[in-house]
Order: C-alpha cells, then sequence, then structure tokens
C-alpha cells in the first residue's frame, strides 16, 4: 500500500514506544495494527496471528499454516514462526510458539483488543495492557494523509452527483447506484485498490426513521420523502476511511425542520470554529452540547461531536466530553454533531478534517451545507 519505509518507521516508533513503558516486549494481536505494521493486507478469521516486538531486536510474526506464504511478503518482519490450526494438538499451536518467543522476556506490554486466552498464558510474566499501536495511529503521515484526501474527493465527487438528481419521489435505490458508479473511478486511479478493500457506502436515511442515527435504506421502494432525507457518502479505499455527509429538505415541510436543520448546521460550523492544534477533543464537544441546550434541543442529542479517521471509521481522537485527548497537527477527524427528532428525522453534517499546524483543512468543502443549497 505504502511505500516498505513507511512501515519500517511505525515499526521503529513502536520499538521506541516499548522501550519508554519499560517493557521487554509488546504483543500486537489485531489483524489491522498489525496489517499498519507489516503492510500485508489479510485477514485471519478465527486463526491467531501475533505480533512480538521487543524492545530491542527483530519482531516475530505467530501465523498458521494457512497464512505463511502471504505473511512473508512482510516489509518488517523477517522471523514467521507456523502453527498448524487454532485447534492443533499439542506442540503444533500457538501457545507453544508464544512461550518460546517470550522465554526471555518478563516485562510484556499486550494491546487492549487482545483475546483472554492471550492474556492467560501471561500468568508467568509481569504483563500490562497499553495502546501502544493505537498511539502511533492517531498520528497520520504524509502518504495517509493524502490518501484520506483523495478518498473524501471521491465520495464528495459522489455526493454531489446525488445531490444534482434529488428531488421528492426520486428512487433512492437508483441514487444509491449514481453515488456507487464512483467505485470506478477509485479502480482506475488508486494502485492496488480492490473491491476486497475498496467499499463505498452511498447510504441515504429517510425522514421520519432518520431519527435513528444509524438508520439506512435498504428498502427498494424506498423514495426521498418530504422532509428531512440525510445522505452518507463514505466508505474505504486501500483500507483508509473518509466521509461525507449532508442532510437536505425537500418538498413540503413545515418551519419545524428549517429550524432544526438550521441548529444542526449551527452547531457543526461552531465545533470546526473552535478545531485546532492544541485545544482538548472535550473542550469541543462541551461546546457543542451546551449550544443545543441554549437553544433548547438538549433532548434531541444522541452522540458525540466526531471521532478519529483512518484505518477504521471510527478511531481515536474522540470528539467527546470524556476525552483526555487533545488535537495535534495530522490527526483527521470527522466532525458531525446531530439532532434527531422521534417522528420527523435527523439533521447532521459530516466533514472529514485534517489538523494542521495552525488550524485545519477541511477535505469536504466541496459540497455545500447552507439550507439554501440544500433544499430541493
Amino acid at each position: 500500500m505504502f511505500h516498505s519505509s513507511e512501515y519500517q518507521q511505525r515499526l521503529k516508533l513502536l520499538q521506541e514506544r516499548v522501550k519508554d513503558a519499560d517493557l521487554d516486549a509488546f504483543i500486537v494481536r489485531t489483524d489491522l495494527n498489525i496489517i499498519y505494521l507489516t503492510g500485508v493486507d489479510y485477514y485471519s478469521a478465527e486463526r491467531k496471528i501475533l505480533m512480538i516486538v521487543p524492545a530491542k531486536g527483530e519482531p516475530s510474526l505467530i501465523v498458521p499454516r494457512m497464512e505463511q506464504e502471504r505473511l512473508s511478503r512482510s516489509a518488517t518482519v523477517d522471523n514467521i514462526l507456523t502453527y498448524w490450526e487454532m485447534d492443533a494438538k499439542p506442540g503444533r499451536g500457538w501457545k507453544e510458539l508464544l512461550h518460546k518467543l517470550l522465554d526471555n522476556h518478563r516485562r510484556i506490554g499486550v494491546e487492549p483488543q487482545a483475546d483472554a486466552d492471550i492474556i492467560t498464558e501471561l500468568q508467568n510474566h509481569d504483563w500490562q495492557v497499553l495502546p501502544l499501536v493505537e498511539d502511533i495511529r492517531v498520528i497520520k503521515s504524509p502518504s495517509e494523509i493524502a490518501l484520506t484526501r483523495r478518498v473524501a474527493n471521491y465520495w464528495t465527487q459522489a455526493m454531489n452527483a446525488m445531490l444534482a438528481e434529488i428531488s421528492v419521489g426520486k428512487s433512492i435505490p437508483e441514487l444509491m447506484k449514481i453515488g456507487g458508479n464512483v467505485m470506478e473511478s477509485i479502480l482506475a486511479n488508486e494502485a492496488g485498490a480492490s473491491y476486497s478493500n475498496s467499499a463505498t457506502y452511498m447510504l441515504l436515511s429517510c425522514s421520519p426513521k432518520s431519527s435513528s442515527p444509524h438508520y439506512f435504506s435498504t428498502n427498494p421502494d424506498d423514495t426521498i420523502p418530504d422532509g428531512a432525507t440525510i445522505i452518507n457518502s463514505m466508505g474505504y479505499v486501500n483500507r483508509y476511511c473518509a466521509e461525507n455527509e449532508r442532510t437536505i429538505l425537500a418538498g413540503n415541510y413545515t418551519p419545524q425542520y428549517a429550524e432544526l436543520f438550521d441548529i444542526a448546521q449551527q452547531g457543526q460550523q461552531l465545533a470546526l470554529n473552535l478545531i485546532k492544534p492544541g485545544v482538548p477533543c472535550a473542550d469541543v464537544d462541551s461546546a457543542v452540547q451546551d449550544f443545543f441546550i441554549n437553544q433548547g434541543v438538549a433532548e434531541h442529542m444522541r452522540h458525540r461531536a466526531g471521532h478519529g479517521f483512518g484505518m477504521e471509521g471510527h478511531e481515536r481522537p474522540y470528539t467527546s466530553e470524556g476525552s483526555e485527548e487533545t488535537y495535534q497537527p495530522n490527526m483527521l477527524i470527522s466532525v458531525e454533531p446531530g439532532l434527531y427528532v422521534e417522528g420527523i428525522g435527523g439533521f447532521r453534517h459530516c466533514d472529514t478534517l485534517l489538523i494542521t499546524e495552525d488550524g485545519t483543512e477541511n477535505f469536504t468543502l466541496g459540497t455545500p451545507k447552507d439550507r439554501a443549497s440544500l433544499t430541493f
């Protein structure tokens, strides 16, 4: 996906953090984190793949026989230890290999998403749970930022194509197909992109069901209704995610719809104005909540103001009242506070932002957000 030097740099950063934590070795279990560190795209299913990263020396991979050849293409790991199967006979499983690699190590770190049976095997070690890889992933490299900027541009193109065809009664499956055609552009322009690692989600939430934040239209007979509809154009390309989301007003609707639209848009703009390096994530979410409370719509809030983007659609940093993080340059985030009214619908815009050295860069500004532009 990226040049091998990028993966080498990630491994170097991880080993520095292992040393700083006074650990002898660190166990990486989750597929995404191992893909992030090795550059090999795979899916382990129920078969464990473990990456053992010592504070000093070369890392190792413990892999099932099924994935031996694939993981041997790692940009960072040459030492591949192979076990037979998840339910192998004694002496042929992953546990024996783990003990072999950790035999001379006492202080062991393990990532937060590690399975309980891995922890069980560490009972004779001094172990602790630490998000060391996630701490590295939260700050994106120039290559990651460039890819995400392109991905956000794809979804902006898809969003604008759908908006050009919006009208009351328009078939939602037809609109989704219009947006989905952007996939052909992705496959043509992104090296290594395929349908297996590039997914588009041109999903529409229809009033009044859009009062459920994660409701998406799946009925083939759904059409654009009078009132509010949330259009969500998002997805992954080469495992990196971005999002462009807008609420539209169509046909006949009451002044209540216009008022809720405006308040939700103002709440998002407040967050956009506040976000910059050094600002606590919690302060932004709290400010948006206070704004909605003062507008008399507190009962219609359902979630935080945003989250991080990267190899996952939701990852750190979280723009949430309980976050202990501050925005830092080269973070990628969503900004998407929303309001949801039973029987009326949802009101939410979402932009993909890069935190820069002195502010932000909005990757999805190519789609308007004002009510006049989004009334059909």
